[in-house]
């Protein structure tokens, strides 16, 4: 970054925790659909790639209708006191990190042309404990002309820079290079297609993955030129804590 190469990387990391012995699955996600309204709840297992259960709260692109709809979601804070909302207050790094993933939509827009969107944000919104930045994207795409715009996003979305950083290949290759582990399905994309009329695809984030006795948490934090080692640190703890504090105690 002091060398202007980099704007944002998204390094990632695990964490493992033990998974009691009197684990339920059932009440692990009803207490996550319960705390986490607006996410996307999701458990499934695939023979050789293993079980997986998470709660992201980003969507990658949706489609409902002729409107299509994206955010940017960035920037972490524990919601704290009785109103989180009324008390929070942004640093100008996490401010600048989540206008990176604003700018980097836009720029997607910019490279199939489309110039006719809705922009609105960015807004404080909570997440279970925690809080984030958001900006929402909506286009009309009967008007603009552009009626596979979600597959079309889908593409030039992933991996945002909300999960691997500015400039996109400058920092997949950082990751490529410095992260000793593989993500498998942390940060990729999974939701509902074509059900109901209607597609909502999210970004695969407060992920766990699931074996006899333990879990694996995967989690990642924003740098910039501002962070600060010791507050991303923490930042990637209240992640994995999302779930794995419903693993380890379903009524957390």
């Amino acid at each position: 970054m002091k060398e202007n190469k980099l704007e944002k990387v998204v390094p990632a990391r695990t964490k493992t925790i033990d998974i009691p012995e009197d684990f339920n699955l059932a009440c692990t996600l009803l207490s996550l659909m319960n705390s986490y309204p607006n996410a996307l709840i999701n458990f499934f297992h695939i023979p050789h790639l293993g079980t997986w259960m998470g709660a992201s709260p980003e969507v990658l692109i949706e489609t409902k209708g002729d409107i299509f709809y994206t955010m940017s979601l960035a920037g972490t804070q524990k919601a704290t006191g009785d109103n989180p909302l009324k008390s929070v207050a942004w640093t100008q790094k996490e401010i600048e990190e989540q206008a990176l993933v604003s700018r980097y939509i836009v720029s997607c827009f910019k490279k199939i042309r489309l110039r006719e969107y809705e922009e609105h944000g960015p807004k404080t919104v909570v997440a279970g404990d925690l809080l984030h930045l958001k900006t929402d994207f909506r286009i009309d795409m009967e008007a603009t002309g552009f009626p596979e715009l979600g597959s079309i996003m889908l593409n030039l979305l992933h991996p945002t820079s909300a999960v691997c950083g500015m400039p996109r290949k400058e920092a997949h290759d950082f990751l490529q290079e410095y992260e000793d582990f593989d993500r498998s399905f942390y940060a990729g994309f999974l939701g509902p297609v074509n059900v109901q009329g209607q597609t909502s695809v999210f970004v695969n984030l407060r992920t766990a993955s699931l074996f006899s006795n333990k879990a694996i948490l995967y989690s990642g934090a924003g740098v910039t030129e501002d962070s600060v080692p010791e507050n991303e640190w923490e930042e990637t703890e209240y992640k994995c804590e999302i779930i794995g504090k419903f693993i380890q105690n379903p009524t957390a």
